[in-house]
C-alpha cells in the first residue's frame, strides 16, 4: 500500500498545496449481515500531511492482520457522542428509570467533557490512558472511576460492533487495582449500637419528633433508602406488626421516579418491633391524610418560601417543635434531604463521625447495617436476617456480616465419634448349612 503525493495548482505561501492519498482494497460487506459478499473495491483517502497519511497506512494495516476488514473514513469519522446517545438510547426499557439516568449522568459528568466530538476513529490507546489518569488524579470514589470508565469502554464497544472502528482502544488500559488509587480503602460499614440510634434520634426529636421516629424505624427496619421513600399509608399493618416492602422512590428532576426494589427477594414483609408498632401508631394517629392507602407514610417538610404556609409553622426553634402544618403530607420525605439537613448534623451534634467527600462516616445506609448487625447480635439466625434485609443471596449477608454471627451458632451439636472398621464377613466354609434347595439348580439335574 503506496502513499501517493499529490500537488495542487492552489497555492499556499508560494508553495503549491499538497496532499497525500492512501489507495486500498476493502472486501463488501453485505448491510444487513454484515458477512462478505466476495467482491473486492477500492477506496481512497486522502490526507493533508504525509504522518496523518502514515498513521491511516499502519491503522489500515493493523486493521487487516487483526480482522480482516478496514473500516472506511467516513463511518470513523463520526462523533463518539453519536455512539453515546445510540448506547443510552439502547437501554431505554431494559434498565430501571433511575439506572439510565445514572448512565446519562456518568456520561455528561467524566465522558462527554472530553470526547463528545471527537471523531470516534481518532480515539487511540493513548487517548485511553490519559482519560484514566484524568479520573484518577481528580480524588474520585474508586465506585465512580470504574463507573465512569465502565461507560467510556461500552459506548466503544458499540462503535466496534457497529463497524466504526475495528478495535476497542480502551481494552488495553485496564483500571489500577484496589489499592493503587490514593489511600483506597475497601468498603467498611458504620453500624451504630442502640444507644447510639437512641441519641442520634433524641437530637433530632427535639425540634423534629417525627423525624427523629424515621431513624429509629431505618434503624429497625433495615429498608434501602428508594425503599424507605416508596412507602405508602397501607404498606404498614399494625395489627400484624409489619411493613410490606413492595415498591422503591427515587428523586428525580421534576418529581418522583417510582420503580420497583433491587431484585425479587427484595419484595418481603419485615416484622416490626412492638415498641416500633405503637410508635407508628401514633405517628399515624396524627397523619392527616392516614384515610388515603396511597398518601406517603413518612412526609417531606415545606421549604422555607413554600407559599400559603405561615413562616411560624415553618420555623423550628430549640424552644419550639415543627408542627403538622410545616410538613408536606403529599410528597414523600426525599432521603438525601433528610441526610443532609437531619441525620448529618445530629451525628456531629452526638460526636460521631459523619460521611463526606473523601472521609468515611456514618452514613444513612449504616442505620440498614444497623438493624443487620443488632439483629444478628441479638441471635436472629443470618438466614432469617438476610431475607428482612431482602438479599438476593444468603451468601451476601455472611459476606458482609460474617464478623457479627455468634461462632456458637454454627458449632458442632453433637461430637462425632471415632471411625471403627467393620467386622470382617463370613466366609462360604464358616457360612452355616441350609435346608433350602435351588429349584434352578433341580430344574438343571431333573
Amino acid at each position: 500500500m503506496e502513499i501517493k503525493k499529490i500537488e495542487h495548482k492552489a497555492r499556499r505561501d508560494g508553495r503549491p498545496v499538497t496532499t497525500y492519498k492512501i489507495r486500498y482494497k476493502e472486501t463488501v460487506r453485505d448491510p444487513a449481515t454484515g458477512q462478505p459478499t466476495g467482491q473486492v473495491r477500492s477506496r481512497s483517502e486522502t490526507y493533508p500531511t504525509h504522518e496523518a497519511a502514515k498513521e491511516r497506512r499502519r491503522e489500515i494495516e493493523n486493521q487487516r492482520a487483526a480482522t480482516g476488514n478496514v473500516v472506511g473514513r467516513e463511518a470513523r469519522q463520526e462523533p463518539f457522542g453519536t455512539f453515546a446517545g445510540m448506547w443510552l438510547d439502547a437501554h431505554a426499557g431494559l434498565v430501571k428509570a433511575r439506572t439510565l439516568l445514572e448512565y446519562r449522568r456518568l456520561y455528561e459528568c467524566y465522558v462527554a467533557p472530553e470526547f463528545a466530538a471527537r471523531a470516534v476513529g481518532t480515539i487511540t490507546p493513548a487517548d485511553a490512558r490519559r482519560f484514566r489518569a484524568e479520573l484518577v488524579s481528580r480524588g474520585l470514589a474508586r465506585g465512580t472511576i470504574k463507573h465512569a470508565w465502565d461507560t467510556f469502554r461500552r459506548i466503544l464497544d458499540l462503535a466496534v460492533l457497529d463497524g466504526a472502528i475495528s478495535a476497542n482502544p480502551s481494552a488495553s488500559v485496564p483500571l489500577p487495582r484496589r489499592g493503587a488509587v490514593g489511600d483506597d480503602e475497601p468498603f467498611t460499614a458504620h453500624p451504630l449500637t442502640g444507644q447510639q440510634v437512641a441519641a442520634v434520634a433524641g437530637h433530632i426529636s427535639t425540634r423534629y419528633p417525627l423525624y427523629g421516629l424515621v431513624v429509629l424505624f431505618l434503624a429497625y427496619s433495615g429498608l434501602r433508602a428508594a425503599e424507605f421513600a416508596g412507602l405508602e399509608i397501607a404498606d404498614v399493618d399494625l395489627d400484624r406488626g409489619t411493613v410490606r416492602v413492595q415498591r422503591t422512590k427515587s428523586k428525580v428532576r421534576g418529581g418522583w421516579d417510582v420503580g420497583t426494589p433491587k431484585s425479587r427477594k427484595s419484595r418481603r414483609v419485615v416484622p416490626l418491633d412492638d415498641w416500633l408498632v405503637e410508635d407508628l401508631r401514633e405517628h399515624l394517629a396524627a397523619h392527616p391524610r392516614r384515610d388515603d392507602p396511597s398518601a406517603p407514610l413518612f412526609p417531606a417538610r415545606y421549604g422555607r418560601n413554600a407559599p400559603g404556609v405561615p413562616r411560624s409553622a415553618l420555623t423550628a426553634t430549640p424552644d419550639t417543635r415543627a408542627t403538622v402544618e410545616s410538613y408536606n403530607w403529599a410528597a414523600p420525605l426525599d432521603p438525601g434531604t433528610f441526610y443532609s439537613n437531619y441525620f448529618k448534623p445530629a451525628l456531629v451534634a452526638v460526636g460521631l463521625p459523619a460521611s463526606a467527600a473523601g472521609v468515611s462516616g456514618v452514613r444513612l445506609h449504616d442505620l440498614r447495617h444497623t438493624f443487620a448487625v443488632l439483629s444478628l447480635s441479638a441471635g436472629t439466625h443470618y438466614m432469617q436476617v438476610s431475607k428482612y434485609l431482602g438479599h438476593e443471596s444468603y451468601v451476601t449477608t455472611l459476606n458482609v456480616y460474617g464478623d457479627y454471627i455468634d461462632e456458637a451458632e454454627g458449632g458442632k451439636g453433637t461430637p462425632l465419634a471415632r471411625p471403627t472398621a467393620a467386622p470382617a464377613s463370613p466366609s462360604v466354609e464358616d457360612a452355616p448349612a441350609s435346608n433350602v434347595i435351588s429349584l434352578a439348580s433341580r430344574r438343571k439335574t431333573g
